[in-house]
């Protein structure tokens, strides 16, 4: 098991910079010429990647299901992926996409994505995790609807496979998902069980949410991504824009940068603001030599350079040995005991 995944020679893990993922899902609305906009936005924002979500209506649907006619009217053909594939490359942009059955899978190993996503939906699909996990890539789990039991199980089919190439994202499977349904505790609860990467899958608008689950430790985000919020379909009000993605992305990367390595220690800045900001014990009044050290003639300011206020009852007693001048710092050479 590792605790790092490799995808187009980048590194994920929680010593690097957290992956950010631009969920196109279906917000193409069916139109590869939006699809290959959302690409470039993407790149623009600062995106490490784009994710779509590959299918055959009939493999994934029963043709009486509600959501049958809705997903075929947006539903891209295999030629139409591999057209956006090669764009994405041209480019040196990661794309990839979730399969919702097998024979998807297959097209998108044919096309030589440099990963797999497996959709909440597929969670507790075996026989397409086991498929999938036979082609040796990375695959990034969405585990939303699930327990932690069926989290385990997912990843043992993958094990199974010989493939331990597996990172874990917490998902809360409501469109949009609220902030206070979110349940980031989730994300220390995978921290502590497995030794994957852990990422957060989000559905919801906040954008709030992404920031507080990078800082709980997720190394991966996906979040929806649109054009535009007015455009006709359902995921599209609560999906973010390429302006605010590019902020959001930014202020990730920043997040790394202030969680900084855990040790409690001065910055190099601090050290040299140092001698200006700490205290030394003073001289509250002119103290004459020979004169015993008291609360009524000594008292703590700055600057530092002084005996440190720490030993301030070491000092209390000791006599001056020359005459120290009032607000002069008091070294430890200026006394006697």
């Amino acid at each position: 098991m590792t605790n790092e995944i490799i995808i187009n020679n980048k590194k994920i893990g929680s010593q690097h910079n957290p992956f950010f993922i631009a969920e196109a899902g279906l917000n193409h609305n069916g139109d590869i010429k939006i699809a290959k906009q959302m690409i470039d936005k993407a790149i623009e924002s600062g995106a490490d990647a784009i994710k779509f979500q590959t299918y055959k209506s009939e493999e994934f649907l029963t043709e009486s299901s509600e959501y049958f006619n809705f997903f075929k009217n947006v539903e891209l053909s295999f030629d139409e992926f591999k057209e956006l594939s090669n764009y994405a490359k041209e480019k040196n942009f990661t794309f990839f996409s979730a399969p919702f059955d097998m024979p998807s899978a297959d097209f998108l190993n044919q096309i030589d994505v440099p990963c797999f996503k497996i959709a909440s939906s597929d969670l507790t699909n075996m026989p397409l995790i086991r498929h999938i996990a036979k082609m040796k890539k990375p695959m990034i789990i969405s585990t939303g609807i699930g327990t932690m039991k069926e989290v385990e199980e997912a990843v043992n089919w993958c094990l199974l496979e010989n493939n331990d190439q597996i990172a874990l994202l917490h998902c809360v499977a409501n469109y949009p998902a609220l902030p206070e349904d979110t349940n980031l505790s989730v994300i220390t609860s995978m921290l502590k069980k497995f030794s994957f990467p852990i990422g957060y899958s989000d559905n919801g608008e906040s954008e709030l949410v992404d920031i507080a689950a990078v800082s709980l430790g997720a190394c991966i985000v996906e979040k929806h991504y649109t054009l535009d919020k007015k455009f006709d379909g359902p995921d599209h009000f609560f999906s973010i824009e390429p302006k605010d993605m590019k902020q959001l992305t930014s202020q990730l990367s920043l997040i790394k940068k202030m969680k900084g390595t855990g040790l409690k220690e001065p910055t190099n800045f601090e050290i040299s603001n140092k001698p200006a900001i700490r205290k030394s014990i003073t001289a509250k009044i002119d103290i004459p030599e020979g004169e015993k050290l008291s609360e009524n003639n000594i008292s703590v300011k700055r600057p530092e350079g002084g005996i440190e206020p720490k030993l301030w009852d070491s000092v209390i007693s000791k006599r001056s040995n020359k005459l120290i001048k009032k607000d002069s710092v008091i070294n430890w050479n200026d006394l006697i005991n």
